[in-house]
């Protein structure tokens, strides 16, 4: 039996609040580590702040606290994270779910309201938290999640598999080389959150996002490759009617217009009737471009 500590809980975690200069709530931090190694949240520990506790669940906590000290993203610490109502497993290696990103599901739940049999694509689908919170919410429809990364797939796998959802579909795929009816059914729905840092960007971002894979985050020299991809590769073949939604760093979503409106005057039989617009995430940051095929 391992020996047990009597220890202020509360008293540890103010201790090791100070500590993390990384973190914008540095409180819920270490209220979120302590209930990942301890087992007891945050009113656990405020009714009754003394507790016993063994020695290597001590050291853990230190531990954990120490690499979040160092910026180290408290979604790998805890090996999960919450997205549009579902825990999702989060590795190190795939891109960490954001709050905001949840607009894209949810726009794309509110699309597909009331329809049955459609066809969705998430691209660059990293953790699989867009494709598989639509297909939770849509079980009538086909989503397909793509990706490259092995991580992320397996990640993605991880995931299918907690949710236990038979309307979904992981593959193995470079968005690059387009769309290929031989590999999906024509889209009703695109969805993408690509990488779209500027790559002369990436050395000045937040210590945190170091730790992120580069891969999921650098989008090209002016980080707008994926857009282009996705408007001359992917969206002539969204079917009438269809939907799609990209998500963009700041100042980005007039550019990634311009792209698309761009190769709408290429490709006009394909893409004359693409109504777009750009929308603000919950922060009232420009973020988001949007349309349908009429």
């Amino acid at each position: 039996m391992l020996p047990k500590i009597r220890i202020d809980l509360k008293k540890l975690i103010a201790e090791t609040e100070k500590k993390l200069v990384y973190s914008d709530a540095p409180g819920v931090d270490a209220y979120e580590i302590a209930g990942y190694v301890f087992g007891f949240d945050k009113t656990d520990i405020l009714l009754q702040p003394v507790r016993e506790v063994n020695e290597t669940d001590l050291k853990r906590f230190e531990e954990c606290a120490e690499k979040r000290a160092g910026g180290y993203p408290l979604q790998y610490i805890l090996g999960e994270w919450d997205f549009y109502g579902f825990t999702f497993f989060v590795d190190e290696g795939v891109l960490i779910p954001r709050n905001e990103t949840e607009q894209i599901a949810d726009e794309c739940c509110k699309f597909l309201k009331n329809k049955k049999d459609l066809t969705v694509l998430d691209l660059c689908s990293g953790t699989g938290c867009i494709g598989l919170s639509v297909a939770a919410n849509n079980p009538l429809c086909k989503v397909y999640l793509a990706d490259i990364s092995e991580k992320a797939l397996s990640c993605q796998r991880k995931n299918l598999e907690k949710t236990a959802l038979e309307n979904v579909t992981i593959l193995n795929y470079d968005i690059f080389k387009g769309f290929d009816e031989k590999v999906f059914p024509f889209p009703d729905v695109i969805l993408c959150n690509p990488p779209y840092v500027k790559r002369d960007e990436f050395e000045n971002l937040q210590t945190e996002l170091h730790f992120e894979p580069e891969n999921a985050i650098v989008g090209g020299e002016d980080g707008l490759d994926f857009y282009r991809c996705l408007a001359e590769k992917w969206l002539p073949y969204l079917k009438k009617e269809g939907f799609f939604m990209f998500e963009s760093g700041e100042e980005q979503p007039p550019e990634i217009v311009k792209i698309i409106e761009k190769q709408t005057a290429a490709q006009p039989c394909l893409m004359s009737n693409l109504k777009i617009k750009t929308e603000n995430d919950m922060y009232g940051v420009c973020r988001f471009v949007s349309g349908i095929k009429y």
